[in-house]
């Protein structure tokens, strides 16, 4: 839908102020985003049975804690969405600062990577907690292991998340070229097994922080090359 050349749309005053309002509050996303993942973190009963555990490990586990091995996922899988508002949040920003476009939307990527990768995770723990009565012995295992070690999307993740997003926050300087710089050192971190999880925790703790500076900061006016995809404009 094209706007001619000087000619607001109708209600374009609204459309641009509800933009104007989202642009300076959505990196607040970040707050639920952590929040959501540690209350996940502490709802699951404790670490799973090891590869090496046996079905009967593995049955008795997700029985005792089924209830939370599901409460986990769901609040685990709710705060990863919100962590991906929070990525296009930041990317905007990123954008009208000047900030290379790839950059921006490296952000978004590395967040959805990261999404994926852990639902996936949280994926085989709503499974084993849903469906533990009904499952094969050989099945429990493979999901318990696969629970354990399908981690490596999630690692991809983090580090494409990291080590652009951090870029791009030290190119533009949203919030700060210190936190880019820190959020870089995190996605160079992640690809280390032993640090992976550990990698993986502080992004989203950079998330919260990065998300309250950029809501405390007034955004800066949008480029006049990215007004032809303002929301405003559509």
């Amino acid at each position: 839908m094209c706007i001619a050349a000087g000619r607001p749309a109708a209600g374009g005053k609204d459309v641009s102020h509800v933009e104007r309002w989202l642009s300076r509050w959505a990196p607040l996303a970040s707050i639920p985003a952590a929040a959501l993942i540690v209350v996940a973190i502490f709802a699951g009963g404790g670490n799973s049975p090891n590869n090496n555990a046996s079905a009967a490990q593995v049955v008795r586990f997700y029985t005792v804690h089924a209830t939370g091995q599901k409460v986990s996922a769901v609040i685990g899988a709710l705060g990863l969405v919100f962590l991906v508002f929070f990525a296009v949040a930041l990317a905007g920003r990123v954008r009208t600062v000047g900030a290379g476009g790839w950059l921006a939307s490296g952000v978004i990527g590395g967040a959805v990577l990261i999404a994926v990768g852990y639902l996936s995770l949280l994926t085989f723990s709503f499974i084993l907690g849903d469906d533990i009565k009904f499952l094969q012995p050989a099945a429990t295992q493979a999901l318990n292991v696969l629970e354990n070690d399908f981690f490596l999307p999630a690692v991809a993740g983090t580090t494409v998340f990291g080590i652009v997003g951090g870029l791009a926050v030290a190119v533009s300087k949203a919030p700060a070229r210190s936190m880019g710089w820190l959020l870089f050192a995190f996605g160079v971190l992640s690809v280390v097994p032993p640090l992976s999880w550990f990698a993986f925790l502080a992004t989203f703790l950079w998330a919260l922080v990065a998300g309250i500076w950029l809501a405390a900061q007034r955004p800066a006016p949008v480029p006049a090359r990215e007004r032809d995809v303002s929301l405003a404009a559509a």
